[in-house]
């Protein structure tokens, strides 16, 4: 397994326990608290917890992330980018325009969903990336045996 692969499994597993939990906290407190967050040490802590914390983890490692990447990984990591950012902006799309289409362009659509709505596009746009490195990968060696 080579070292990209073995980010992408690392990143799938992290982002997506990372995200789902956000999502999980994020909706138990907007649960309890329907006017508004007054409780600022919570955001900071989900926050904190779900995104800042893995991002010094790789930030922190002796190597940068492409350092050991050969011509055949960083074309594989240049399209897997390319498809999670294409990805992304389908995500985005449909999160925009289903409420739209659904409830009509006269109607309100609740504060609380935009977070929902950014964590929920962050997990694809990883989700997508993650799953396109390893599928390019095994495609890869699938070929070359």
């Amino acid at each position: 397994m080579s070292k990209l692969q073995k980010s992408a499994w690392f990143n799938l597993g992290l982002i997506t326990i990372s995200s789902l939990f956000a999502l999980l906290c994020f909706t138990v407190a907007a649960g309890r608290i329907e006017k508004g967050f007054n409780y600022v040490n919570v955001i900071l802590f989900l926050f904190m917890a779900c995104f800042i914390i893995p991002a010094i983890y790789i930030i922190a490692q002796k190597k940068s992330y492409e350092a050991g990447f050969d011509e055949r990984e960083k074309m594989i990591n240049q399209r897997a980018t390319t498809l999670s950012l294409s990805g992304l902006m389908i995500v985005l799309y449909l999160a925009c325009f289903i409420p739209f289409v659904a409830l009509g362009g006269g109607n309100i659509i609740k504060v609380v969903y935009l977070p929902v709505i950014f964590i929920c596009t962050i997990l694809a746009t990883q989700l997508i990336k993650s799953i396109a490195i390893i599928i390019q990968c095994v495609l890869e060696q699938e070929n070359g045996q």
